[in-house]
């Protein structure tokens, strides 16, 4: 991110800003801030707009993405930057901006590349008030993983008082770090919703010698099913298909039934994913 007045001390002139901006070359995230080419587009919108705002703090899912939660969909160029202002600051409406009022304590404000962000569990709080249950705990999955927070406790705290938070407190009994991906997250919430928890998540399974055969998502060892969740991009290259192939036909050798499950499922199909994995959990009473 640059500012008008770097630009001008650079030799450029207010016609050539307006120049840039129309063809595309610059954009312009705000009245006084634009954007060069191969500039992170989040990082420099946030900059921008707390340029616009120094007292704020970047916040929710503009604060996550900063830190790199790995458990969000893709942003747009039209995904507003979420600020946290003071109730005793008024609010000024600036395009591109979402103004969220409320304190916090300054040991909740971090800096992330001189950037005022909200500390991790303050944002996993925002994100679990902010988003639904299977996205909420698909970032929550995702924060403990990446050792945002050591466990729920400071996020319920953040919670603490907050409008919604009653509602939303019990699905932090439902986060669980094993959980690799959002797309992990989404098919363990459907079949455990069902009556079908996992006995297992990341299940290590070995042959008869002792040798490793696989690591699987979820498991129910006592039934001998797992279901693996396949996510965008797989098989796209014909090696790892190959792998995988082979992969599950040792699986099969050790008489292991295995349900493959894709996004497509998920958003289109939930129920179709329960009574794949309750038909072949019901196939035998015990598995030897």
């Amino acid at each position: 991110m640059i500012t008008r007045e770097q630009a001008l001390e650079a030799g450029l002139t207010d016609g050539r800003l307006r120049g840039l901006v129309r063809s595309g070359t610059w954009s312009r995230p705000g009245r006084t801030t634009y954007l060069v080419p191969g500039a992170d587009a989040v990082r420099g919108k946030a900059r921008a707009a707390i340029h616009r705002r120094p007292d704020a703090v970047v916040c929710g899912i503009t604060a996550a993405r900063l830190a790199g939660l790995d458990a969000l969909a893709l942003s747009g160029p039209a995904e507003p930057v979420h600020l946290l202002v003071s109730h005793r600051n008024a609010r000024v409406a600036v395009p591109g901006v979402v103004f969220h009022v409320g304190e916090i304590e300054a040991r909740d404000v971090h800096s992330l590349a001189g950037i005022p962000v909200t500390s991790p569990a303050r944002t996993l709080a925002d994100l679990t008030l902010a988003l639904d249950r299977m996205r909420a705990i698909s970032a929550l999955d995702a924060g403990l993983r990446a050792g945002w927070v050591p466990d729920m406790g400071p996020v319920l705290a953040q919670l603490f008082g907050r409008s919604g938070a009653v509602a939303r407190r019990p699905w932090l009994r439902e986060v669980d770090s094993r959980s690799e991906s959002p797309l992990e997250t989404h098919v363990r919430l459907i079949v455990t919703d069902a009556g079908l928890r996992p006995e297992e998540l990341q299940y290590r399974i070995f042959n008869e010698g002792g040798g490793f055969v696989a690591r699987v998502d979820m498991a129910w060892p006592s039934r001998g099913v797992c279901v693996e969740a396949d996510g965008v991009g797989y098989h796209s290259d014909p090696a790892p298909a190959y792998r995988d192939r082979d992969r599950q036909n040792a699986l099969v050798r050790l008489h292991w039934r295995v349900q493959r499950v894709t996004w497509w499922d998920v958003e289109r199909r939930p129920g179709w994913i329960v009574a794949q994995v309750a038909g072949l959990l019901a196939a035998v009473q015990e598995f030897f």
